[in-house]
C-alpha cells in the first residue's frame, strides 16, 4: 500500500517538473532564447568628457575629442587643435547608446580577425569621464544581406564575444579627422541683415544696404530677385575643403555682414595666395581656414551681380 503512494508521489513531481520545465522552454523561445547582453553601451552624455577614436582607416593613430566648456575641440595625432563640429560628439554618443545585439557570431579570440575586432583590424572607440574610461569597444566589419539589412560586427574591450548589431557603425566611427570638424562658415539669419560691404581690391569694392524692403547698391536701386538669390545662398554655408596652414599675407577680400535685433557681425576674410588660389577665414568658426576656389566665388561676386 505504501509503495503504491509512493509511486503516485513520484509520478505527480514528475509530472509537475515536466510541466515546469516545458513551460520555461516556451518562455524562452517566446523570448528569443535570449542569453546574451542586451545592450554593450549605456552612458550619460553630459558625463562624457572626452572620446578617443582609433580609426580603422588612419591604422590606429588616435584621433581625440575634448570638451572645453560647453563646446568640443577636435585634436590630431600630431596634437593640432580643431573646432569640432558641434554635434560630432553628441552623434558618437548616441550611436554607442543605440547599439543592441542581436546575435553573438564568436565567443573565443581565434575568430576576432574574422569580424575585424583586433586592435589592427577595428575601430576602437573610448568614452572618458575624466580620467576613467567608462566605455571602450571595437567596431568591425560589416555585412549586407537581403532585404536591406546591414550588420555590424562588434566587441566590448576584455570581452570574447563578438556581436552582431544592426546598421552600418563604420560609417559614423570610421572617418578621418576632418569628418569631425566644425565647417561653418556663415550660420545666421537673413532676415535680419540690413548691410553688406564687400572691400575688394583696387576700386571694386561696393555695399549692399537695406532700406526699408528695398536693397541698394552703392546707393542705386538692387535687382531683388539676384539679392535674394545670394543672401539664401549664403546665410547656412558649410565647406569642407580645409587649407593645410594659416595664411601669411593680408586678406585681400573682406564680407562684412551686419543687422538688427543685436546681432553680431559676420566678417568673412579671403587670403589670395596666387594662381586664383584664395583661402577663406570666417570670424564664426575662428582659427578654421578653407581652401575653395567655388566658396571664393559664392561670397565674393562682382558688383555686376545685383545690378538691375
Amino acid at each position: 500500500m505504501f509503495r503504491k503512494v509512493s509511486i503516485k508521489i513520484l509520478l505527480s513531481v514528475f509530472v509537475i517538473l515536466l510541466v515546469m520545465v516545458v513551460l520555461v522552454k516556451i518562455i524562452d523561445t517566446q523570448k528569443g532564447d535570449r542569453t546574451f547582453r542586451n545592450e554593450l553601451v549605456k552612458v550619460n552624455a553630459g558625463d562624457i568628457t572626452s572620446i578617443l577614436l582609433s580609426p580603422k582607416i588612419t591604422a590606429g593613430k588616435v584621433i581625440t575629442l575634448k570638451k572645453e566648456g560647453d563646446s568640443w575641440k577636435v585634436i590630431s595625432p600630431e596634437g593640432e587643435i580643431f573646432n569640432a563640429d558641434k554635434n560630432a560628439a553628441s552623434n558618437l554618443i548616441a550611436e554607442l547608446n543605440r547599439i543592441k545585439p542581436e546575435s553573438v557570431v564568436a565567443t573565443s579570440k581565434e575568430k576576432w580577425g574574422q569580424f575585424e575586432v583586433t586592435d589592427s583590424l577595428g575601430t576602437n572607440v573610448k568614452l572618458l569621464k575624466g580620467d576613467d574610461v567608462i566605455a571602450d569597444i571595437y567596431i568591425g566589419k560589416f555585412s549586407f544581406s537581403q532585404p536591406r539589412k546591414m550588420t555590424s560586427y562588434v566587441r566590448l574591450a576584455g570581452d570574447k564575444e563578438v556581436y552582431g548589431v544592426n546598421g552600418f557603425l563604420s560609417m559614423t566611427f570610421n572617418r578621418d579627422l576632418d569628418s569631425f570638424r566644425d565647417k561653418t562658415v556663415i550660420s545666421s539669419s537673413t532676415g535680419d541683415w540690413v548691410k553688406l560691404s564687400f572691400s575688394y581690391p583696387a576700386d571694386s569694392s561696393f555695399t549692399l544696404v537695406k532700406i526699408e524692403n528695398d536693397w541698394q547698391v552703392n546707393g542705386a536701386s538692387a535687382d531683388s530677385a539676384s539679392v535674394a538669390t545670394y543672401l539664401g545662398s549664403i546665410a547656412h554655408l558649410n565647406e569642407s575643403a580645409f587649407a593645410k596652414e594659416e595664411p601669411s599675407v593680408a586678406a585681400s577680400h573682406i564680407l562684412k555682414i551686419e543687422g538688427d535685433n543685436m546681432m553680431p557681425p559676420v566678417e568673412i576674410k579671403g587670403y589670395y595666395l596666387g594662381g586664383g588660389q584664395i583661402v577663406i577665414e570666417s570670424n564664426q568658426n575662428p582659427g578654421t581656414y578653407f581652401e575653395s576656389g567655388e566658396l571664393a566665388s559664392k561670397l565674393f561676386p562682382p558688383r555686376s551681380k545685383f545690378m538691375e
